[in-house]
C-alpha cells in the first residue's frame, strides 16, 4: 500500500496519509493531499502488508524518515 508521509527536517514523522480511492469512499472530492510548511517535507512510499494493516498511530511511534536518503526506517530505542 501506498502512503504519503509529511516529515520534519530531523526525520520526525508529522502526518501519514495511506492511499484510498476517494470515490469509493463517497467524497466528492477527485483528489487530497497535504502541504509542506517551512522546516518540513513529504515523501511517497511503499509499506510492507504488514504495516499497512497497522494503525496509522504505530507507524508514528515506531517508525521516522532518515533525512538522507528519504527513507522510512525503525525508529533506534
Amino acid at each position: 500500500m501506498k502512503a504519503t508521509i509529511l516529515h520534519d527536517e530531523h526525520g520526525r514523522i508529522i502526518a501519514i496519509s495511506k492511499a484510498a480511492n476517494l470515490k469509493e469512499a463517497g467524497s466528492k472530492f477527485t483528489k487530497a493531499g497535504m502541504v509542506a510548511g517551512p522546516g518540513q517535507r513529504i515523501i511517497e512510499t511503499e509499506l510492507s502488508a504488514e504495516d499497512a494493516s497497522r494503525p496509522m498511530r504505530e507507524l508514528h511511534t515506531e517508525y521516522r524518515v532518515n533525512a538522507a536518503t528519504s527513507k522510512l526506517v525503525k525508529q533506534e530505542r
